[in-house]
């Protein structure tokens, strides 16, 4: 069987599972992704809160140099004064190591997104193309750290700090050398704190064993504080991702799935969904998954990520999502070798759909020719013809190019997706399901020929 450079890395990483590994997994996401689980997990959590005699307890990890962080900041201002649970920030490093694989494209990446999405939140981040620079970096921390120690109104006055650093204020500020190592410690212990709690990214919050990033899922802490009795009414909740109006002949959505990434399969039928209603051209430019191109995956961002999504499925209505067989390594290779026949036919979008529903929802061993031959069938592919495409080489050509395209716009994850007009032009591009919603009130306010 032919195939492109594919990593086959170790670990949490790996590609060359055993069959009894994947089985093992499939039955422990299964039991700990489902509705069931979260409710128990969350009642327990309650039940020793109450035992111990705590208060409502949210911790805020801030990371300077994140415009997420900032963007939190501003929603916790609001939140604050909604609820009668009490916030404790702390600084953290944020994403470092294998945790983050690209971190120069993750910087440029975080300020035009914060960008992006900030106006649809009711929300400001402004830098444009400003880099702060390490000087004004450093000075940010040292002020930080002290309003963390010792202020009053610690997010508040971040926002403040957040503003005067993304607006250039700082690049000659001044700080003492004494004031910087304190600050540093500060991080490092946030950051080990954070750790301890299992988590490793800046713009968290954690409250009674879950975690919550950033603005994008403030609704589910709402909605958890709001069932707890000491929450008014949500104040971000996640937009509709169904656009109102339907467009002119020509505009186009690109949208770069994989075969194993769980945030493609709970948003897929959405992505399909946005595209009907607004009429445009759904052009799918699938790659090969991360890790089976060299990015690592530690297994507590992969824990993460896969409970993240067990609730964000709950919200698009991804039934089953959890019963998961990984078809990493030769699953994922077996796919996408019957992809070009599914280009042929015109049947992309049915296959895609038909394999990462398999996958994530229905526990279908894509890795075996009977699991194959029914995620093939309903996507109304001809089994018999489909499988002497298993043989046949050159498939990852345009998964490779794909790949390619999407570096060359500043993301290399998926799902990413992209607006393009009638005329060429890139009226919108963003990395990750959050981000539908926005592209829905983008195309809402584009003036229709």
């Amino acid at each position: 069987m032919s195939e492109p450079n594919i990593t086959r890395q170790s670990g949490a990483s790996s590609s060359t599972q055993s069959r009894l590994f994947r089985l093992l997994q499939r039955q422990v996401l299964k039991s700990r992704l489902s509705d069931k689980h979260l409710a128990k997990k969350r009642e327990r959590a309650e039940q020793l809160r109450r035992r111990d005699r705590r208060d409502h307890h949210v911790h805020v990890f801030y990371q300077v140099d994140d415009p997420y962080s900032h963007l939190l900041m501003q929603a916790l201002k609001l939140v604050q004064a909604n609820t009668s649970a009490r916030f404790t920030a702390h600084l953290t490093r944020g994403v470092s190591g294998n945790n983050n694989p690209e971190p120069e494209l993750l910087i440029a990446l975080s300020r035009t997104d914060a960008a992006f999405i900030a106006p649809g939140y009711g929300l400001q981040f402004k830098a444009g193309d400003y880099v702060p620079s390490d000087t004004a970096l450093k000075a940010a921390s040292v002020r930080a750290s002290a309003l963390v120690k010792n202020g009053a109104r610690p997010i508040d006055e971040l926002i403040d700090l957040g503003d005067s650093l993304w607006s250039g204020e700082l690049e000659n500020a001044t700080y003492d050398g004494d004031a910087l190592a304190a600050a540093e410690a500060a991080i490092t212990d946030g950051s080990t704190y954070q750790q301890e709690l299992g988590h490793y990214a800046g713009a968290m919050l954690y409250y009674e064993g879950e975690w919550y990033w950033g603005v994008d899922r403030l609704y589910h802490l709402e909605q958890r504080l709001q069932a707890l009795g000491v929450y008014g009414d949500i104040l971000f909740p996640r937009a509709s991702t169904l656009p109102q109006q339907t467009l002119s002949h020509g505009y186009q959505l690109e949208c770069y799935p994989s075969l194993r990434s769980p945030y493609s399969a709970i948003c897929f039928d959405a992505v399909c969904a946005l595209a009907d209603r607004a009429g445009v051209e759904l052009v799918l430019k699938p790659v090969l998954p991360m890790v089976m191109r060299g990015v690592t995956l530690t297994r507590t961002k992969g824990a993460y990520i896969m409970s993240d999504c067990a609730r964000e499925a709950k919200t698009l209505n991804k039934v089953g999502f959890g019963n998961f067989y990984d078809p990493i390594g030769e699953g994922v290779i077996r796919g996408f070798s019957i992809y070009p026949l599914a280009i042929q036919q015109g049947l992309q979008r049915e296959y895609l759909k038909s394999f990462m529903d398999g996958a994530f929802c229905e526990g279908i061993n894509s890795l075996s020719n009977r699991g194959l031959k029914k995620i093939c069938e309903r996507a109304g592919l001809h089994w018999k013809e489909a499988e002497t495409y298993l043989d046949k080489p050159g498939w990852g050509d345009a998964l490779e190019q794909n790949r390619q395209d999407m570096y060359s716009w500043g993301s290399w994850g998926v799902p990413s997706f992209r607006l393009i007009s009638p005329e060429g032009q890139v009226i919108a591009q963003a990395w990750g399901q959050d981000r539908l919603w926005r592209f829905a009130q983008i195309i809402d306010h584009i003036e229709n020929a």
